[in-house]
């Protein structure tokens, strides 16, 4: 009984001392990145490029004159800060257009030949990201918080007196504008994961994947529409 006791010792001290190693390892390579920057600040940034198809979840289509979630093309632009420490932050601009109505005090996604805007979206996250560095690449988790920023504009082809569901397509499309903005529905909380190889000792890039929460959807409407998952390549400088 001695023995086992003795042994199950020896062998969570041998567990403790891998751990310890590979947490010891993680810090030396922190330090030697750290030593490795050159002086000046845009040294420190990454500036970052995403490219990603993203689905727009309409959960109401069926019980509402919309359309199934629609899926989108959706590049993004940001900056990585500080890019040699395991937190930093990541401010990121994307963008999408899709096509909306409006019905039953809403602006829902709209097909094509039913559409009365086109909608210019800007979604502007500011996540914390956590960087595991490993030899020759990175994984990077994301969280942080978000803005949607949506734009209701008459769609080609629909003019401001055509009949919509509140008189007129142009009324139409004040409902929507105001719709965006009203309790909360701008908010949204981001998360992601991506891997990132390197390719140069200055390039990177990766598979990424990115969902966005309506949270202030959730709490004012208690509907997931416009919750976006997106999925592509990511790049870094």
């Amino acid at each position: 009984m001695q023995k086992m006791t003795g042994s199950k010792k020896h062998f969570s001290t041998f567990i403790l001392l891998i751990f310890t190693g590979l947490f010891c390892s993680r810090l030396f390579a922190q330090e030697e990145l750290e030593e490795q920057v050159p002086e000046g600040f845009i040294y420190t940034l990454d500036f970052v490029m995403e490219y990603e198809a993203s689905l727009y979840l309409n959960p109401e289509f069926e019980e509402l004159n919309s359309a199934p979630s629609p899926i989108n093309f959706q590049p993004s632009i940001g900056v990585l800060w500080p890019n040699y420490t395991m937190l930093a932050v990541q401010p990121t601009l994307s963008f999408f257009y899709m096509n909306h109505l409006w019905y039953e005090d809403r602006a829902l996604p709209a097909e094509i030949e039913n559409r009365t805007s086109t909608t210019l979206s800007f979604l502007l996250q500011i996540p914390a990201v956590f960087t595991v560095f490993m030899e020759k690449s990175r994984f990077q988790f994301t969280l942080g918080p978000a803005i949607m920023m949506r734009f209701a504009l008459l769609a080609s082809g629909v003019s401001a007196s055509d009949t919509g569901y509140t008189g007129s397509a142009a009324s139409d499309i004040n409902k929507m504008n105001s719709w965006f903005w009203e309790k909360g529905r701008w908010f949204y909380l981001s998360a992601g994961a991506n891997w990132l190889y390197h390719i140069t000792p200055q390039l990177r890039a990766g598979p990424s994947i990115n969902v966005s929460l309506p949270l202030g959807a959730l709490l004012s409407d208690h509907s997931a529409q416009g919750l976006i998952i997106s999925t592509g390549i990511k790049i870094c400088r």
